[in-house]
């Protein structure tokens, strides 16, 4: 997806095609539809200890 950098901040968020110039002082839209939201998993790798004599 290409970002146009004369798009307005809350427009760039936005699914819909009805794009606002940057010009434009926008505080909310009625038609604002945000894209899908992405669960983050911080994954910490496990420590293993290999110095260990058995």
């Amino acid at each position: 997806m290409k970002r146009n950098p004369d798009v307005n901040k809350l427009c760039l968020s936005c699914r819909r095609q009805c794009k606002q110039a940057a010009t434009v002082v926008i505080s909310s839209c009625p038609r604002y539809y945000p894209g899908p939201k992405i669960k983050r998993e911080n994954w910490k790798q496990m420590e293993l200890d290999l110095l260990s004599s058995p």
